[in-house]
């Protein structure tokens, strides 16, 4: 796995600089940021004691090395470094995306999530005191274990809207569309629950009214566009992960002694959520209702605090003395969790603060 990563990032880097026409000699730093375990493979660490309990990270900072230390030889005049991780679990993606909020001056009442297949979420209370914690959301949202999912690429679907009771499609490219992406995946539960299509229960519906697009005989799955379907499983698969979103999220407001109705700053960051349509996001509950808070896409802040690194010689060290601060919430064993991320699995019955 190292050398497959390392490989990756040589051959995307040397790419680069031939299409900029830069010679490596111009390079004075390199920024990596990323979740533990790939930080650990790309620096040639043990990634064992990660996924053994006590689930121990031993490093939790990269400086000091070369280019040359994780392959890219071509660099003889730049440094490398990583942005800093707190745990096995929470890495540096949430560390970055913590420090940029609070170069933008947050100090209280926030509350972010980075999503992805490990979704890590900080809640920030009034006293400035951060807690943070992960879940595993899974692949879905990315896509992926979905019967007709696919990334962002010539084909996919990226939007559903509906028009008149029909439902339309915005997609990558031309000609037929091959499969959603995960931005449509939420538009479509979206629309189809408030329509009555699946059940608050994520049942797909036997019959329905006028306009609306009833299972087939199975009751398992639903014909879209073309081959594209929507199965009960792919349904599934997005409670799952929003249910380990919504209960992580209410454990965390819990642990940082925080109501949902004092939060003022909602940040999602992921390069999945810079393209989702937030109002459909919270139709499916994914989050708590926030009722007074201004919410913000950051787009993907582990990219944009490895930039700043490489500018602000200065953003390292205030990265590692925010990481420091932060207090982990290890939700597996808090008593009752399994109960209430049964409880979340379900869509909520109408929309956040109506």
């Amino acid at each position: 796995m190292t050398e497959h990563i390392r490989k990756a990032i040589h051959v995307r880097l040397m790419s680069f600089l031939n299409a900029a026409g830069l010679h490596p000699d111009r390079i004075a730093k390199v920024v990596f940021s990323g979740n533990t375990t790939m930080l650990y493979l790309l620096f040639g660490l043990d990634i064992e004691p990660l996924g053994r309990c006590p689930y121990h990270a031993g490093t939790r900072e990269f400086r000091g090395m070369t280019p040359s230390d994780v392959g890219l030889h071509e660099l003889s005049c730049a440094e490398a470094a990583a942005l800093p991780v707190l745990s096995a679990f929470i890495g540096a993606d949430l560390v970055g995306g913590l420090a940029l909020c609070r170069e933008r001056g947050i100090e209280s009442n926030a509350f972010f999530i980075d999503l992805g297949t490990n979704g890590e979420i900080f809640a920030m209370n009034g006293a400035g005191e951060v807690f943070s914690a992960s879940c595993a959301m899974g692949p879905a949202l990315e896509g992926m274990s979905i019967s007709w999912g696919m990334t962002a690429s010539p084909g996919a679907i990226t939007h559903v809207d509906e028009l008149a009771g029909d439902l339309i499609y915005r997609m990558i490219g031309e000609g037929e569309p091959s499969g959603m992406t995960g931005t449509a995946l939420i538009d479509l539960l979206a629309i189809l629950l408030d329509r009555g299509d699946i059940s608050s229960g994520g049942a797909l519906a036997r019959s329905t009214g006028a306009g609306s697009i009833p299972a087939d005989k199975t009751g398992r799955e639903m014909r879209l566009w073309g081959e594209i379907r929507l199965t009960q499983r792919d349904i599934r698969n997005v409670q799952l992960a929003k249910a380990a979103s919504l209960s992580a999220s209410r454990f965390l407001l819990e642990a940082s002694s925080m109501n949902p109705e004092e939060v003022e700053h909602v940040f999602i960051a992921g390069a999945f959520g810079e393209h989702l349509d937030l109002d459909r996001f919270e139709r499916l509950g994914f989050i708590p209702c926030f009722p007074n808070a201004d919410k913000e896409f950051l787009g993907n802040t582990s990219l944009k605090a490895a930039q700043k690194s490489c500018i602000d010689p200065g953003f390292l060290d205030r990265a590692v003395l925010l990481r420091d601060s932060v207090k982990e919430v290890a939700l597996s064993s808090l008593p009752g969790f399994q109960d209430v991320l049964i409880q979340s699995l379900d869509f909520p019955a109408g929309r956040c603060g109506r």
